[in-house]
C-alpha cells in the first residue's frame, strides 16, 4: 500500500507537471447509461427491396419491411457522430454502407444485414454532409472542405485520393459517370471525375432564385437540384461545360433531395411530406401526387415490398421520427404500408438533479419534476412526473418531500412517496427562486434580490419560511454543516447559520475571473467553478475566506461543482464532465473526465458515480473508474463485450489480458499510461466471435498505474493494472 501511494503521489506531480491531459474524449470515466435523450432525428435513408438502412442520430439502422405493417428492426451500428448521409454499394463482391457521419467516414459490412460490422472509420476535415459512390470511390461533399474524394477498394482501409476545398457549403452530391454533381451553397459545381486523382471543375450553376443548393441529382441529361426555400431547378447538363436554365417548379420550402423511378421524381419535401413529380417530359415536370407524413421529411429513397406477390414500388421516408414506407404504385393515391418511430427525447430541459438512495430528483425546466429509478445506472427509467408552474431549476429531498426551485414561481414543495404519483403539498413565494441547497433540517435558496432565504424543514411537510438576507444577490447556493453562502455570480458570501433562522453574514471571496453559477462546501472548505478553474477556498475562517489552491480546467459559464470522497466533480457544458483529486486541497489536480457529451449543465457526485443533467439529453450517469481502485468491476455492454480483469496484478513484468466478443467486430486493444498517452497496441483489427487471451510484457515500461481499453466503433471499456517492478 505504501508503495501504491508513493507511486500516486508522483503520477499527481506528473499530471501538475505536464500542464493537461492528452486530446481524447475520455480518461478514467465510464458512461454508464443515459434517460431522456432519446434516439436522435433521422436524417438520411437508403433502401434496397424491403431492406432500410437509416441514420438516427449517431447509429445506423437496418429495418426489414417485408411485412411492412410490422416493420422489423435487424441491427444497429454506432458511428462516432451524427449521421448526415450514407448509401450501399458492392465491393468485392460484398456489400457495403458508405457513412458520413459529423467529420467522419465510415464504412459498415452489411453483406448480411442481420450482422453489419463497422469496418473502417477515417477522419474527415469537415462535416460529411453528402455521400455518393461510384465504382470503388466515394465522394464526399464535406461542408466547409468542398469535395473529398476517397478509394474504398479496400473497405477497411479507405485512402484519400483527391480534394477541391476551395468550395465551401457543399451539401450534396451525385455521380453520372463520368462527372460528379455537388450542390454549395447558392451554386452546384460540375466536375470532369475520368481521372478521380484529378477532378476537374467544368461548370457552375447558379441558383435560379437567389436560394441554396440543398442536393442534386440527375436523370436523362438533366439536373434536378433541391433550392431548399424555394423549389426544384430543372437544368440541361447535356454539355455539362454550360448548362442551361429550363424551368423551375415550386415545390415550397424545405426541398431537400430529389430521387427517380421510372418517368417519376420523388421529392423530399420537409412540412409538405412527400411530393410526386411526373418526369416523362424531363424538362417540363408536373405534379403528380402529394403524400402527407407526421413529420418532415428530410430524405427519401426508392425500394420494392412484395404485396400480393407482386413486387411494389415504395417509397422510404427518412421523416424525422419515424422511417416510413410509402406505396407509389398510384401516385395519385399514395398510401402508407408500414412506418417504425424512433424514441423521442424526453420533454424539457435538465438542468440538475438530487440524488438520494436509488433515486434520481430531476429538475427538468419547463416540465417541472422528474423521478427517475437508478438502481441500475446503466439502466434508468422514470417513475414518475410532475409539472410544477414555473422553470424548475434545482431540487432538494427531504423525508419524502421534494423542495423544487421554481423560478418566479418560488419554491414547490412535493409530496414524493409514492414516485408514481407526486403531489404539490404547498408552495413558498420567495422571490425567483434559482438555486436551492439543504443541511440538516434547513433548506436553503438563492432568491435573485433577495438573496438568500432560509426554509426551516424540520417538518418537511409544513415547511416555514424563517429568514431572508438581501444585501446580496442570490445566483447559485450551497451549504454543510453550520455554513451557507450564495454566488452572485463574480464572488461568493458565506453565511455563519449556527443560528439557520438568523443568518450572520461573514466574509466574501476576491473577485473571481469569470464566475460561477455553481460551488460546493466540504468541510472547511468551498469548491468553487470558475469559468476555466477549479478555486479552494479555505473556509475555516468564516470571516477571511482563502484560496490556497487552484487547478484549470474546461471553461464554462454554467459550471457547477459537487464533492464525494477525494474528488471534485465539475460539469463544464459542450466541455463535458471533469474531475479532480481534492486528497490534497492545496494542489488539486485533473485526474479524469469525458467530453464525449452535449452540455453538461449540472452535476451530482455519490460516490463512484456523477449524475450529470445533459439539459435536452437528459441524466446520464458516469463512472470515476479511479473511485474503486485497481479492482475496479465493468459490467459487459450487452450484445457487445467483456473486457476483464488481467492477471497477475499487480504484475512484473509480463500479464495477460482477457476479453470476450459477442459478435464479429472491428476492434482495438490499446495500453494508455496514466496520462492517457498510448504505450502499446496489443490487438487492431477485425475479429470473429470469441475469447482472447493478450500476454502483455511491460519490460521497457516503468513502475506506475496503467489503463488498458478495448474499443469496438463508439463502445469502450477500460481497466487499470499496477506494474510494479
Amino acid at each position: 500500500m505504501q508503495v501504491f501511494n508513493k507511486l500516486l503521489i508522483i503520477l499527481v506531480g506528473l499530471f501538475l507537471l505536464s500542464g493537461g491531459m492528452s486530446a481524447q474524449s475520455a480518461l478514467n470515466v465510464t458512461k454508464k447509461g443515459n434517460w431522456g435523450k432519446g434516439e436522435g432525428e433521422i436524417k438520411a435513408v437508403f433502401a434496397a427491396g424491403p431492406i432500410a438502412y437509416y441514420g438516427v442520430g449517431n447509429k445506423v439502422q437496418i429495418t426489414a419491411f417485408s411485412d411492412p405493417a410490422n416493420p422489423v428492426r435487424l441491427a444497429s451500428v454506432d458511428v462516432p457522430d451524427l449521421v448526415e448521409d450514407l448509401v450501399r454499394t458492392s465491393i468485392g463482391g460484398n456489400q457495403y454502407l458508405v457513412v458520413g457521419n459529423g467529420e467522419n467516414l465510415s464504412i459498415i459490412n452489411v453483406q448480411n444485414p442481420t450482422t453489419p460490422s463497422l469496418v473502417a472509420n477515417v477522419s474527415l476535415p469537415s462535416t460529411a454532409e453528402g455521400v455518393a459512390t461510384s465504382g470503388t470511390y466515394a465522394y464526399i461533399a464535406d461542408g466547409g472542405a468542398g469535395l473529398q474524394i476517397y478509394d474504398i477498394s479496400t473497405p477497411s482501409s479507405p485512402s484519400p485520393v483527391s480534394q477541391v476545398d476551395s468550395i465551401s457549403w457543399a451539401e450534396g452530391v451525385v455521380i453520372s459517370q463520368p462527372y460528379c454533381y455537388m450542390a454549395a451553397g447558392g451554386k452546384t459545381h460540375i466536375f470532369d471525375i475520368s481521372n478521380p486523382a484529378a477532378p476537374a471543375l467544368l461548370s457552375q450553376i447558379p441558383s435560379f432564385s437567389g436560394g441554396w443548393h440543398q442536393d442534386v441529382n440527375v436523370r436523362s441529361g438533366y439536373a434536378y437540384i433541391s433550392e431548399f426555400d424555394y423549389g426544384i431547378q430543372v437544368v440541361d447538363v447535356s454539355n455539362p461545360n454550360s448548362p442551361q436554365q429550363v424551368n423551375w417548379v415550386d415545390t415550397g420550402y424545405r426541398t431537400a433531395f430529389v430521387v427517380f423511378d421510372g418517368n417519376y421524381a420523388y421529392v423530399a419535401n420537409g412540412d409538405s411530406g412527400l411530393r410526386v413529380l411526373d418526369v416523362s417530359t424531363p424538362s417540363s415536370p408536373v405534379e403528380a401526387g402529394l403524400f402527407q407524413t407526421s413529420t418532415r421529411v428530410r430524405k427519401v429513397w426508392f425500394g420494392a415490398i412484395t404485396i400480393g406477390g407482386q413486387p411494389t414500388g415504395h417509397i422510404y421516408c427518412a421523416a424525422q421520427s419515424a422511417i416510413t414506407a410509402v406505396n407509389v404504385s398510384d401516385p395519385g393515391n399514395m398510401t402508407q404500408s408500414g412506418s417504425l418511430s424512433v424514441q423521442a427525447a424526453a420533454p424539457g430541459t435538465a438542468f440538475s438533479t438530487f440524488v438520494q438512495g436509488d433515486k434520481a430528483y430531476v429538475a427538468y425546466g419547463s416540465e417541472g419534476l422528474r423521478i427517475l429509478d437508478v438502481a441500475n445506472p446503466s439502466n434508468i427509467s422514470e417513475l414518475g412526473h410532475i409539472d410544477t408552474p414555473g422553470d424548475a431549476r434545482e431540487v432538494v429531498v427531504k423525508d419524502n418531500v421534494a423542495f423544487v426551485a421554481d423560478r418566479d414561481e418560488g419554491v414547490r414543495v412535493i409530496d414524493v412517496s409514492n414516485p408514481a404519483a407526486p403531489s404539490e403539498i404547498t408552495s413558498i413565494a420567495t422571490p425567483r427562486a434559482r438555486g436551492i441547497a439543504i443541511s440538516g433540517n434547513y433548506v436553503y435558496v438563492a432568491a435573485s434580490d433577495s438573496g438568500l432565504a432560509v426554509i426551516d424543514a424540520t417538518n418537511a411537510a409544513s415547511p416555514v419560511w424563517v429568514a431572508s438576507r438581501s444585501a446580496f444577490y442570490g445566483e447559485g447556493v450551497a451549504a454543510n454543516g453550520n455554513i451557507a453562502a450564495i454566488t452572485r455570480w463574480d464572488n461568493i458570501l458565506f453565511y455563519d447559520v449556527t443560528n439557520a433562522a438568523a443568518p450572520v453574514a461573514m466574509g466574501e471571496t476576491g473577485a473571481l475571473a469569470g464566475g460561477t453559477a455553481g460551488f460546493a462546501i466540504n468541510s472547511s472548505y468551498s469548491y468553487v467553478h470558475d469559468f476555466d478553474t477549479l478555486r479552494v477556498f479555505d473556509v475555516s475562517n468564516l470571516n477571511a475566506p482563502v484560496e490556497v489552491g487552484k487547478a484549470y480546467s474546461a471553461g464554462s459559464w454554467d459550471g457547477t461543482a459537487s464533492i464525494s470522497g477525494n474528488y471534485a466533480y465539475l460539469n463544464c457544458e459542450e466541455n463535458g464532465l471533469r474531475i479532480f483529486d481534492i486528497s490534497d486541497p492545496a494542489n488539486p489536480a485533473e485526474v479524469a473526465y469525458f467530453d464525449d457529451l452535449p452540455i453538461a449543465r449540472g452535476v451530482t457526485a455519490v460516490g463512484g458515480l456523477a449524475y450529470v443533467a445533459e439539459r435536452a439529453d437528459g441524466l446520464t450517469i458516469y463512472q470515476n473508474d479511479l473511485v474503486t481502485g485497481i479492482e475496479d468491476p465493468i459490467q459487459a455492454v450487452p450484445g457487445e463485450f467483456t473486457l476483464y480483469q488481467n492477471y497477475p496484478n499487480p504484475f512484473n513484468p509480463g500479464t495477460r489480458i482477457s476479453f470476450r466478443l459477442e459478435k464479429n467486430a472491428r476492434v482495438t486493444l490499446e495500453v494508455l499510461n496514466i496520462l492517457g498517452q498510448k504505450v502499446a497496441t496489443l490487438v487492431e483489427g477485425y475479429k470473429p466471435a470469441g475469447e482472447y487471451n493478450i500476454d502483455f510484457d511491460a519490460g521497457d515500461l516503468s513502475s506506475g498505474v496503467y489503463v488498458y481499453r478495448l474499443k469496438s466503433g463508439q463502445v469502450s471499456q477500460s481497466r487499470k493494472m499496477l506494474l510494479l517492478k
